[in-house]
């Protein structure tokens, strides 16, 4: 941990960020299991709640939400947001509101220069301890596309500001139908043109409902871009599974996956992470490493694009793939906890207070994780 402090600690500046494409206004919510005079109990559990639920079938019920708060969302604006925060300067493009961009995402941290293309989804997010369920709508988005891209940054705009950038991020491919189109736009006018190598950080969010043909068409995508640039590809669980499936290899545990993806899509790396920790895979094998449990989270959306941040932002400072799981985890786990993303002085504390109770991490070579 001394070389990711000594690092997060420097002084030197961290290199551009661009960032794309998504953006929500979330209203999040607790589900109210009683309510009277004694107060208010809620759903802690998904489980629990999905119980509640089941047991209503063939019959009705009526269910009190309770409003935490209504906060800006999607992956590009948190994720943004969070690695603004450590010091990066971000080129943010995407839903922000068009054709003036909302006064929600107008409250952004300074280091964001923003660029509104279309109007944002709207996210009504049920909290529980042990996760979150999205309730999405996605009218303001669905128009984004290459197409609508362009008309609002030329294709020599947009390159210039991927040559300015040492890492290019495109999130949330899931909710987005014109993200295939934005990625083919990239492959054809963009990316040729710039004069490095440089890494493309990939999240496609939660892919359950995209048709499967849809999805491994996405993965070709992601096999393309590896002729131009490095990719890093970044999933929960529950997206490497879907993945995994949809392009004919074997579900198992978390390394394996990480492994095999990172093979067949051509990646740099393959991030696989969930509650209980994260796994990354590279050219020289897999490495684990497991995460501080928050038992009350104050505020779990948002707490994936915040690790995917952290990741981020240690690679730019030239940690490796290991140490940057270690600083995503530590990212998340301040983001859940704290219910805000850390600056860096507030992540050096966390790490110091917490870093000792993380288990140290395994390595696994490929021919450890085949089954």
């Amino acid at each position: 941990m001394d070389e990711i402090l000594k690092r997060l600690r420097s002084t030197a500046a961290v290199p551009a960020v661009m960032v794309g494409f998504d953006g929500y206004v979330d209203s999040i919510f607790r589900v109210c299991r009683q309510t009277g005079e004694a107060g208010t109990s809620f759903f802690e559990t998904m489980a629990e709640f999905g119980g509640y639920i089941a047991e209503k079938a063939k019959k009705s019920c009526s269910l009190e939400l309770q409003l935490q708060t209504i906060k800006l969302g999607g992956n590009m604006p948190i994720f943004s947001q969070a690695i603004a925060g450590l010091g990066a300067s971000v080129n943010c493009i995407g839903a922000l509101g068009s054709p003036e961009i909302l006064p929600l995402f107008q409250q952004m941290h300074p280091n964001c220069v923003l660029t509104g293309v279309s109007n944002p989804g709207l996210c009504q997010a049920l909290e529980f301890d042990d996760g979150k369920v999205m309730l999405a709508r996605n009218e303001g988005i669905g128009s984004l596309d290459y197409e609508r891209l362009t008309a609002r940054l030329s294709a020599g705009r947009l390159r210039e500001m991927a040559e300015q950038s040492s890492v290019i991020a495109f999130l949330n491919w899931s909710e987005l139908q014109g993200s295939s189109s934005i990625w083919k736009g990239f492959l054809r006018e963009i990316l040729p043109g710039i004069s490095r190598r440089k890494l493309l950080f990939l999240d496609l969010s939660d892919c359950s409902q995209r048709p499967v043909e849809e999805v491994r068409e996405a993965a070709g995508l992601i096999s393309e871009f590896a002729a131009f640039i490095q990719p890093v590809l970044s999933l929960n669980q529950n997206e490497a599974e879907v993945l995994t499936r949809s392009i004919g290899l074997p579900v198992s545990d978390s390394e394996a996956m990480a492994l095999r993806l990172r093979e067949a899509l051509s990646c740099s790396l393959v991030v696989i992470h969930h509650l209980d920790g994260a796994c990354c895979a590279g050219a020289e094998g897999c490495f684990r490493c497991a995460n501080k449990r928050i038992e009350k989270p104050r505020l779990s959306t948002g707490g994936g694009d915040n690790f995917n941040a952290g990741f981020v932002l240690a690679l730019l400072l030239g940690l490796t793939p290991g140490q940057a799981l270690f600083t995503a985890n530590a990212v998340s786990g301040y983001y859940v906890s704290q219910g805000k993303s850390p600056d860096r002085e507030e992540l050096i504390g966390w790490m110091e207070a917490y870093g000792t109770e993380i288990i140290p991490g395994e390595f696994y070579r490929p021919e450890q994780k085949k089954g």
